[in-house]
């Protein structure tokens, strides 16, 4: 498994991540809160929730960050203290590259 050689965390804002490649792959608070794939997050309540907080009049920050043994990273968000969900590093690059191909293009519906 590939692993970012450097991760950063931009003011609460935005997750970077160097990979070895030279890749750089940036991620907003908003996209990473939106990709949240824990069991919460995917039942219908909690999908209304994650809609509800990423429309609301605060904008969501990532309040903390911890590596998960050597695979992974948990992400606690503001404003609501949502932080059950794992981001593997392989999702993360994906996630990273797919948002960057969409902005790329225009696309706008990743």
């Amino acid at each position: 498994m590939e692993l970012p050689e450097r991760i950063e965390v931009e003011g609460g804002d935005e997750v970077i991540l160097t990979w070895a490649d030279g890749h750089v792959g940036r991620l907003s608070a908003a996209e990473l809160r939106a990709a949240c794939q824990c069991a919460s997050c995917r039942e219908p309540d909690g999908m209304r929730r994650t809609t509800e907080v990423l429309a609301g009049a605060v904008p969501v920050t990532i309040a903390e960050a911890k590596l998960v043994g050597g695979y992974a990273i948990n992400f606690v968000f503001a404003p609501e203290g949502h932080g059950t969900g794992i981001y593997p590093f392989t999702g993360l690059r994906s996630l990273s590259e797919a948002m960057q191909e969409a902005a790329d293009t225009g696309d706008t519906s990743t």
